[in-house]
């Protein structure tokens, strides 16, 4: 029996724990390990001293889907990130293979953190059993995810930034010794050298948009999200750019194409050991800082996918304790296990072929949810330059994903394929729920299409409200409660206050002429147009422990009189004597919400009655608790 479930239906909360410190961390800690110190060789093979360009280049092509994401994810803060918004917006069967292809490309990379501590140690200690610890190691992190996110995220800002001040280091004493003699020709594969070592590459900084996979257990969202991942861009990719050169300046070609370990190799040439052992350790902590960020990051496509019933749900199981999605959290580490035992370039492939796909259903997206014109769909921050950022994003990724070879192709259809049989076989018969592409066709096809209902609408209400840590008052109470009238011809006043009249009567017990008197009286000795557009009449009723507060929404206009111009917005408020105190309290909560910047504008926009109100809800001024 299908069944539409809001997502967080019995389910226990996630801790809002992270800050803007652990958000950075975790972006740039899941960036700054195997991309910088193994695939240097990797790109250099392919492009040679391009590869400097590669790593650049790749920053910049990651911009439309950085600002995709962070708007997205400031609509949106929900665990799971890519897959959360994907399946909002374009449907379950592109969720189920979003989430997926997500937990598998997250998984993979934090795998290679794994593989990357097993090559380090192998140098650090030869003759030790380097996957015996590499597994105490996954062990170890995993006990740490299931403590909670403020433990790993604490973990997380100790470990990168130690790593970050070895890099600058790394960075300013390498350049003192570069040769510039070994950085020609530059770039010996030509262009297309360097787009198949963008593409290969191109996982290192898929860390980046790791943030928005835990948004839900951010402290401040609409700020820190955002600013977490573009101010971790831009350390990043100077670090990539100053570090690579170093590589690329002191190392021969044959010897940088072929090593595993290119960043130690490269202080060795100006430290000698020690400096090969500081950057070997600090390969180390690069490693255990994603490995830390990548279960924390990962797990929490599985949690966002059982809520959904996508997957079964006793893998979002969490733990009442320390609110981590603890089954979640342990299958992960599982299968991060297993992909140990797998060839390290196919795995970086394979990610890469993944995480490039994802970020071009996210441009997608954004425009999707645009498009839309769903009224709760409200980021704080908005991407720049729409929908050209976004087409421009799909374009590029795309490009990189033909480049990218025939393996990883072959893998990415694999998970594609795998998604769809998963969401035909189990996933459709449980769940069914609106979306925002239902939406886009019903606004470009309105006679064939109809909505089947407006869950996608009350979903990213109920995720604003939490966001913005917004607790229903008594005034939102009302405002619920409140008969909302929508015109769309002109009307004169009397007109419209004997139909204002005859709507609000019976909630207050009255008779509709006396109402109707009570208000034209009150227009005539103080009249309540406040300003071009916006009229509150409010008025004092007989009786006691009454009030009520009703919208109204006139397009063609309400002409208050000559003087004024004609009237959009209507409040109209109408309480006993007894209730004085809150009626001057919503006058001012009115006055808060339609002095807002673009109120007027968003009220006359509304698709519906719904809009309107939610309009009024969501809006941010004082509330009483």
């Amino acid at each position: 029996m299908r069944s539409a479930v809001s997502e967080s239906s019995g389910q226990a909360a996630l801790h809002k724990a992270l800050k803007f410190p652990d958000l950075f961390a975790v972006a740039t800690g899941a960036m700054v390990s195997s991309g910088l110190f193994v695939l240097p060789g990797l790109a250099y093979y392919y492009a040679g001293p391009a590869a400097i360009a590669a790593y650049v280049l790749a920053g910049i092509l990651i911009l439309p889907a950085l600002f995709s994401k962070a708007e997205l994810t400031t609509a949106m803060p929900k665990a799971g990130g890519d897959y959360y918004f994907i399946d909002r917006s374009l449907g379950h069967m592109a969720g189920t293979i979003a989430g997926i292809a997500a937990w598998v490309s997250l998984s993979i990379k934090t795998a290679f953190a794994f593989v990357g501590i097993r090559v380090f140690l192998d140098v650090l200690v030869p003759g030790v059993d380097s996957l015996l610890i590499t597994m105490v190691a996954l062990v170890l992190f995993t006990s740490l995810n299931l403590r909670g996110a403020s433990h790993a995220g604490k973990a997380q800002v100790f470990m990168v930034t130690g790593l970050l001040l070895i890099l600058l280091i790394f960075s300013v004493m390498g350049n003192l010794h570069t040769t510039v003699t070994r950085m020609t020709p530059f770039a010996p594969g030509g262009i297309k050298g360097i787009l198949e070592a963008t593409a290969l590459i191109f996982v290192a900084f898929g860390g980046l948009t790791k943030a928005a996979s835990v948004a839900e257990e951010a402290a401040n969202p609409k700020r820190d999200i955002p600013l977490s991942m573009m101010v971790s861009l831009a350390v990043v990719t100077f670090l990539y750019f100053t570090s690579v050169m170093v590589c690329v300046g002191t190392l021969d070609g044959s010897v940088l194409a072929s090593s595993m370990t290119p960043l130690s190799d490269a202080a060795k040439t100006f430290a000698g050991n020690p400096g090969f052992i500081v950057l070997a350790l600090a390969a180390v902590f690069a490693f255990l800082s994603t490995a830390n960020a990548g279960i924390m990051a990962s797990a929490r496509f599985p949690l966002a996918m059982s809520r959904d019933r996508l997957i079964p749900s006793m893998v979002g199981r969490i733990g009442s304790k320390r609110g981590t999605p603890w089954f979640s959290i342990v299958l992960t580490s599982l299968f991060i296990g297993a992909m140990l035992f797998l060839d390290f370039v196919r795995l970086v492939k394979m990610a890469s072929a993944m995480q490039i796909f994802l970020f071009m259903l996210t441009s997608i997206v954004v425009i999707v949810m645009r498009e839309s014109r769903i009224h709760t769909y409200r980021p704080s921050f908005k991407s720049p330059l729409y929908p050209w950022m976004q087409i421009v994003g799909s374009a590029t990724m795309f490009m990189l994903l033909v480049m990218i070879g025939i393996e990883a192709l072959i893998a990415c259809s694999a998970v594609v394929l795998g998604g769809s049989i998963w969401y035909f076989l189990y996933s459709r018969k449980r769940v069914e729920r609106d979306s925002a592409l239902l939406h886009l066709a019903a606004r470009i096809f309105p006679r064939e299409l109809k909505r089947r209902n407006e869950s996608i609408t009350r979903e990213l209400k109920k995720v604003l409200m939490e966001r913005d840590v917004i607790t229903e008052d008594r005034f939102d109470k009302l405002v619920l409660e409140s008969d909302i009238i929508d015109i769309e011809e002109s009307l004169e006043l009397e007109e419209f206050l004997k139909l204002i009249a005859g709507r609000i009567a019976p909630a207050l017990e009255m008779n509709a002429d006396e109402l109707f008197v009570l208000l034209l009286e009150r227009e005539k000795t103080s009249p309540t147009a406040l300003r071009p557009g916006l009229a509150i009449p409010h008025i004092i009723i007989p009786g006691t422990g009454k009030f009520t507060v009703n919208l109204a929404r006139c397009k063609g206009g309400v002409n208050f009189g000559e003087a004024t111009k004609p009237v959009h917005i209507v409040f109209v408020l109408a309480g006993t004597m007894d209730e004085r105190n809150f009626h001057l309290k919503a006058l001012m909560a009115i006055a808060e919400i339609t002095t807002a910047s673009g109120f007027d504008d968003y009220w006359m926009k509304c698709h519906s009655v719904q809009g309107l109100r939610d309009l009024v809800l969501l809006s941010k001024r004082r509330r009483e608790v």
